[in-house]
């Protein structure tokens, strides 16, 4: 089997699976500090979707020449950075609809529950941006604040909660971005 990755060929048995032709793919271009973005086999792109067990477990011979595109995880942050900024404002507004109701004793406290892994997830990319070197990414100023947040959650002191969110993390989901 042909494989193409970023213009560079190599082969590969036609007896060996697709599962193990992936991995290998996989392999070289993660050792090159990059991952694979665009994959067409047999001249059809393929999805993460099209990856299902019979697909996976068939012998290479049967699928066709294999060209994959990768990218450095810096690029891919970088041109991800306009989705992270709708998703901190996302997360600003979802979190001041949670506002009222902790203040009223509407809502349990575990409403903040799916808002809070939310907000792990943009830790996360923050976290990934920085440590890629990606301007303006840093989690630095909200990390404070998360586990106040997590101390009165666990407390369950809705109005503490409250006060914590609309006080000190909502404005800070967008400003925390930019802290170096």
């Amino acid at each position: 089997m042909l494989i193409t990755l970023d213009g560079e060929q190599f082969q590969m048995s036609d007896d060996t699976s697709m599962m193990n032709v992936l991995a290998t793919l996989s392999d070289r271009a993660h050792a090159q500090h990059r991952i694979v973005t665009s994959l067409t086999v047999g001249g059809k792109p393929i999805s993460d979707r099209d990856l299902t067990p019979p697909f996976l477990n068939q012998p290479a011979r049967n699928v066709g020449a294999l060209q994959a595109v990768s990218q450095s995880l810096h690029t891919i942050i970088v041109e991800a950075k306009q989705a992270i900024d709708r998703f901190a404002k996302e997360l600003r507004t979802d979190g001041q609809v949670l506002l009222a109701p902790l203040r009223s004793g509407t809502a349990h406290i575990g409403t903040i529950d799916a808002w809070l892994g939310r907000l792990a997830d943009y830790t996360e990319m923050l976290d990934a941006g920085q440590a890629q070197g990606v301007e303006g990414l840093s989690s630095a100023s909200l990390l404070p604040w998360i586990q106040e947040l997590l101390g009165a959650r666990t407390t369950a002191d809705a109005i503490h909660v409250a006060d914590l969110l609309e006080y000190e993390l909502l404005p800070r989901l967008t400003e925390g971005r930019l802290a170096a």
